[in-house]
């Protein structure tokens, strides 16, 4: 701030700062000092703004029993992958409306916009016959009851290495009774570790590496009797208008409130279970 008195040359300056008066330089005379603090609050919320909250420990009634049915359910199948299950509310069969005529709309809308752009529909066929390809959602014609249809479109990244594409599936679309299936389902504790924890802990060390696991959340797959919940609907060829076909996703995805959870859980199991076998990974993935 601006105060500043100067003394003679044996003697500190006197600052004003926000904090109070601050005494600096060469002392060779005895000094006399005293100490008065006016604004004890602004002092308490200076130090506030840079502290890092410790989260809860304590799960709420609704994330435990996201852990419990987690725990309860998941199973590891032959080929290493886990089988999950949605934690959706007790009441969710009620309260889920029809939503095929809205996912018909929205597709018909999207339709439109890939005859528009001939790059963007080679780039999005190309993604759903990746998605075909690999057993991560498959043709249906079986009718069940409480189905829901999930409207999708793509999310172009241009500076992306790998998919410049990717098709995202909207769960919180609302069906015929107002309600989505986000809405329906809980959404689990928050298992990412802290984004100013991180950052600090960075600091520690010299060297820092980063990594991805390649299509993570297509990697772990959904209970068959809830597919039907993962509901799409497209044709490959859109010049001749082919009749709509449909689709369940096989795999937790894109747009499902509860699949961070369900992803972040499952890469801990993973190293608990290979724990023995590869200690230095697993070390890794629960750090």
């Amino acid at each position: 701030m601006s105060g500043l008195i100067k003394g003679s040359e044996n003697q500190p300056i006197a600052q004003q700062t926000k904090l109070g008066w601050i005494l600096s330089g060469p002392v060779q005379s005895p000094l006399q000092c005293s100490v008065e603090i006016n604004n004890i609050e602004d002092i308490s919320a200076y130090w506030e703004v840079g502290e890092i909250a410790i989260a809860s420990i304590a799960m709420t009634r609704e994330e435990q029993f996201c852990e419990e049915l987690y725990v309860k359910i998941t199973r590891r199948l032959p080929d290493g992958r886990y089988e999950v299950r949605l934690p959706l509310k007790n009441s969710f069969e009620n309260e889920l409306g029809q939503s095929k005529a809205w996912a018909a709309a929205q597709f018909k809308q999207l339709e439109s916009r890939l005859m528009r752009n001939p790059h963007l529909r080679d780039s999005y066929q190309k993604f759903m016959h990746e998605y075909a390809d690999l057993g991560h959602m498959i043709e249906c014609k079986e009718r069940k009851e409480h189905m829901c249809y999930l409207p999708h479109h793509g999310v172009y990244r241009e500076e992306s290495t790998t998919t410049k594409l990717c098709a995202v599936f909207n769960a919180s679309s609302p069906t015929s009774k107002g309600k989505s299936l986000n809405d329906l389902m809980e959404c689990g504790p928050k298992l990412q570790k802290d984004i100013q924890d991180l950052l600090l802990r960075w600091r520690i060390y010299q060297y820092i590496y980063t990594a991805d696991c390649e299509k993570m959340y297509r990697c772990i797959l959904l209970q068959e009797d809830q597919q039907h919940l993962q509901k799409i609907l497209w044709r490959d060829n859109l010049v001749d208008m082919d009749r709509l076909k449909e689709y369940q996703l096989c795999t937790i995805t894109y747009g499902m409130k509860a699949v961070p959870f369900l992803a972040m859980r499952t890469m801990q199991e993973l190293a608990c279970d290979d724990k023995e076998k590869y200690p230095l990974a697993a070390e890794v993935l629960q750090c």
